[in-house]
């Protein structure tokens, strides 16, 4: 198809290495991520986490309670967000609890029905029984000045192996990263006072891990629900869950909501953040349309699931996409997020039997980018490769954005070129806006001012 990418007239077969880039992906290196980094920076303020806590005091049936939450920094939000227990907002089903009130060191915040969101499930039905989804967020007006943006967090460190909700454990040849790790609890109790002191932290092993709940010997006392669950994760405070409950055991450990994928699209979905059902477009050509193809199919013999640019007059689209923030660190401002493409699972084409019709799993798959093979392809289980930085799509929403991916302490710049498809190629699709060529030229540049791409 097309033009060679190299000229081969007296080409010397002895000393030629064909290039990485067009290499059969069984040839190429897997390009494994390095080992993710656990603790606190000696450069991070050790008790800046202490602005994020926060005392609510609430009357549940009658009866003054009182619990925690905590400031995420939720990227590209018009509030700012406090996660907390949803038994701290929830007395009866479907019914909110009163006179909620959150407690600062310096101040009161009265919250309304209006500023509350509680999981559905909970809402609804709102016993111990359903405890993975006892969670909820208070939405607080954002001021300019007075912006607080709260502990990190990171999709990665919510997805348990992909082995179902069997804990964990230690002897298992896929561990999950947060087994055994040292995590914190933070919050106020009852008699706390935040105008004359911090919150208390403990701290203790993560024991179990579960896809919707973890379980942990940091210590806890009555009143802290709500409090954040966090870690040490590349040198900042990332939180993982939200504490809600106390051992029922004393070998079972305290647990809490673990703040997975299905956590983060709730939140999301009542923040309105993320772009749902989309094609990711390149602006390279004036008189063809380019866009991101991965195939979703499995042909006997081989798997090809890696991604191509689809050129056409617009050309079929058959690809779509959940792109959804992934990771925040603290006090780091929007452009800093990182974004994940969740692959939208495609249905099998009509008359299609056997492998010729498998499709992907319900649940997506990622997109991976790996910069060291030129290649974008998928992934079942989300890691740092998957993680990219969208430019300029905050600042100026419905503008071309550029794509960044990090490659070791350096990033790279994704690009789309039709370089290869000749006259011949690109006659067809002048017939039938549905004609397409896909062509293999996906690569990763040094960082460039050009914002190229766009969702349609």
């Amino acid at each position: 198809m097309g033009k060679p990418p190299h000229d081969f007239v007296d080409l010397d077969l002895e000393d030629f290495e064909l290039p990485t880039e067009f290499w059969h992906s069984t040839q190429r290196s897997d390009g494994s991520p390095k080992a993710e980094r656990f603790g606190i920076d000696l450069s991070t303020p050790p008790r800046r986490w202490e602005d994020w806590v926060v005392k609510l005091s609430f009357e549940k049936l009658g009866c003054e309670k009182y619990g925690n939450g905590f400031y995420v920094n939720v990227p590209n939000a018009t509030f700012d967000v406090i996660f907390t227990a949803g038994h701290n907002l929830v007395d009866k089903p479907q019914h909110y609890c009163s006179n909620i009130r959150i407690i600062n060191a310096t101040n009161e915040i009265t919250v309304t029905p209006n500023m509350v969101r509680v999981c559905q499930r909970y809402f609804d039905d709102p016993d111990e029984l359903n405890s993975i989804y006892d969670y909820g967020v208070i939405l607080l007006k954002r001021s300019r000045q007075e912006r607080v943006r709260g502990f990190g967090f990171n999709l990665m460190l919510g997805l348990a192996p992909l082995l179902g909700e069997v804990p964990i454990s230690s002897g298992e040849a896929e561990k999950d990263m947060l087994q055994d790790r040292l995590v914190y609890v933070c919050g106020y109790t009852p008699e706390d006072s935040p105008s004359d002191g911090s919150p208390r932290r403990s701290e203790g092993q993560c024991i179990r891990t579960y896809q919707h709940q973890l379980q942990y010997k940091a210590d806890t006392k009555p009143g802290m629900s709500g409090g954040p669950v966090w870690i040490g994760f590349r040198g900042v405070e990332t939180v993982v869950a939200i504490h809600n409950y106390g051992a029922g055991t004393e070998s079972q450990g305290n647990r809490g909501s673990r703040l997975n994928l299905n956590v983060w699209r709730t939140v999301f979905e009542w923040l309105g953040l993320g772009w749902y059902g989309k094609s990711l477009h390149y602006r390279g050509s004036r008189n063809y349309s380019m866009h991101l193809h991965v195939p979703q199919t499995s042909t006997p013999g081989s798997i090809t699931n890696e991604g191509r640019v689809r050129v056409g007059k617009p050309g079929l689209v058959e690809t779509l996409f959940d792109v959804l923030p992934v990771a925040a660190k603290p006090k780091l401002k929007e452009t800093d997020a990182g974004y994940g493409f969740l692959l939208r699972s495609a249905a099998p084409k009509v008359g299609t039997t056997g492998a010729a019709a498998a499709t992907l799993p319900s649940s997506g798959c990622w997109v991976r980018w790996e910069p060291h093979v030129n290649r974008v392809s998928l992934a079942k289980r989300f890691d740092v490769r998957c993680e990219v930085k969208l430019q300029n799509i905050i600042l100026q929403p419905g503008k071309p954005f550029a794509i960044q991916v990090q490659e070791g302490n350096s990033w790279k710049q994704v690009q789309m070129a039709m370089n290869c498809l000749d006259e011949a190629d690109l006659e067809p699709l002048e017939d039938d806006p549905h004609n397409f060529e896909d062509t293999s030229e996906i690569s990763f540049v040094p960082l460039t001012k050009q914002k190229l791409f766009g969702f349609k």
